[in-house]
């Protein structure tokens, strides 16, 4: 592959695992909000549907950030991006 082609596919991989990255922080932060916080909990008369999909969205981002570690970045090809 050449350089320009490495660099390209490393881009995307970088952009798609910070994509990932914030879907993650997202669902942390409306998780600790609703658990954690009284006021959020008030404004969300669904609240056990809103921590259900909170959940699902910070399980789906980190299984997709592992997916992508466990199969494009190995030992091989340099040091693992911080995602976390």
């Amino acid at each position: 592959m050449s350089e320009h082609v490495e660099r390209l596919a490393s881009q995307i991989l970088r952009a798609t695992l910070s994509q990932f990255e914030a879907q993650r922080q997202a669902a942390i932060t409306t998780l600790d909000l609703y658990l954690h916080n009284s006021v959020g909990v008030g404004d969300h008369p669904d609240i056990l549907n809103q921590v259900v999909e909170a959940t699902k969205s910070l399980a789906e981002a980190e299984e997709a950030i592992s997916s992508l570690q466990r199969n494009f970045l190995s030992s091989d090809e340099g040091p693992v991006p911080d995602v976390e």
